[in-house]
Formats: structure tokens, C-alpha cells, sequence
């Protein structure tokens, strides 16, 4: 628009033919201005336009990143609180490495008294729910954008491994069957390293 603007201006300027021109036809020349005019103030709005959606696309990415980044910490913190509470005088720094050391004895210690055994299944259950749900929610809109649909690939994993370090625990049915510590092991491992590679990846995200 500038360009044809420019020149115009410079051939009214420089050639007496197309400036002899103009004075004739005033009423083409009147609304080859208005035209360009009128291209001019449409590109000035769709710019405007496009920048607003993007701006507006942005805000709903970070606000559906920000949901799944609380509700993905849950599995995860329950399971934080549970090792807290073994090792009370020695709260771990990485508890992916406690995990990997005494997952066993971790199980061992749950699964020692009903009532706590239950309250973890129970939260774990509640936090991977809770966290499936928000995936439903927020899913079909992020997935249209490339980095956050990578993001969304680790969010099943940490609501599969979730439930089953609760059914190692304490299986939904009632009945307590023998502990299988490498199992409970490779699911808790998994919903802590899940859950920390999404908070890492989802940050800079998140505070868009």
C-alpha cells in the first residue's frame, strides 16, 4: 500500500503527462486514492485482527497449561507426602532416587497399616481422576497446538502408573494381594519422573 502510494506520488511529481493526467480525470484519480485508502485501512484492521486472536490463542494455551500442571503435580505430591512421612528425619532432596532405592520398603510401610494404605490408594485414585478429567477438558484444545500436544503425551502415563501404585496398594476391590514391589516401584517412578519432565517443559509456557 505504501509502495503504490509512493508511486504515484512520484510520478504525479515527475511526469507532466501522468500529472496532466490527473487534472483530467480527477474523479479516476479520486477513487484510485479512496481505493488505496481503503485497501490500507482494510490491511491496518486485519493486522489488528490476527494479532488479537493470537494474543487471545496464547492467553487459552497458557490457561489450559497452567490447569494441567496443577492437576498433574497431584499424583505426584501424594506420593511426595507418603515418603515425607517414612522418612520424616531424612525428608529425601530427589525422591526419584529415594523411590529407586526403598520403593520396597516404601510399599512395605503402607501396606503395614490399613487405614494409611487406604487413604494413599484413595488420593492417588482421586488425584489421577481429577487429572484424567482435565486432560478431557482441556485436551482437544491444546492439541492443535504442537508443543502442547508433546506436553499431553505425558499425562496418560502418569494417570495409568497413578492407579496402579494405588491397586498395589490397596486394590479398589478390597482384597490385599501379595505386594510386588517392582511394580509399585516402576509406578512411582514413573508419576514422579512424568510429572516433573511436565512441570519443566510446561513453565516457560504456563507464564506466557
Amino acid at each position: 500500500m505504501l509502495a503504490a502510494v509512493v508511486v504515484l506520488s512520484v510520478a504525479e511529481a515527475t511526469s507532466e503527462r501522468f500529472s496532466d493526467f490527473i487534472q483530467d480525470n480527477s474523479l479516476l484519480a479520486t477513487f484510485l486514492a479512496e481505493a488505496v485508502l481503503l485497501v490500507g485501512v482494510y490491511l491496518v484492521i486485519d493486522e489488528i485482527i490476527e494479532r488479537r486472536e493470537a494474543r487471545r490463542w496464547s492467553d487459552v494455551m497458557a490457561l489450559g497449561v497452567r490447569a494441567l500442571s496443577t492437576r498433574a503435580e497431584g499424583p505426584a505430591e501424594v506420593v511426595r507426602r507418603a515418603v515425607d512421612e517414612l522418612a520424616v528425619e531424612t525428608a529425601p532432596v530427589d525422591y526419584q532416587e529415594f523411590v529407586s532405592h526403598r520403593a520396597d520398603e516404601l510399599a512395605h510401610w503402607l501396606r503395614a497399616d490399613g487405614a494409611r494404605a487406604r487413604s494413599f490408594a484413595e488420593q492417588t485414585r482421586r488425584s489421577a481422576t481429577r487429572l484424567e478429567d482435565a486432560i478431557i477438558r482441556w485436551g482437544p484444545t491444546l492439541i492443535e497446538d504442537p508443543d502442547s500436544a508433546e506436553l499431553l503425551n505425558l499425562l496418560p502415563d502418569i494417570v495409568d502408573s497413578a492407579r496402579s501404585a494405588a491397586d498395589t496398594i490397596a486394590p479398589a476391590d478390597g482384597r490385599l494381594e501379595p505386594a510386588r514391589p517392582e511394580l509399585f516401584e516402576q509406578s512411582v517412578l514413573d508419576v514422579l519422573s512424568h510429572a516433573d519432565e511436565f512441570q519443566r517443559r510446561a513453565a516457560p509456557r504456563a507464564q506466557r
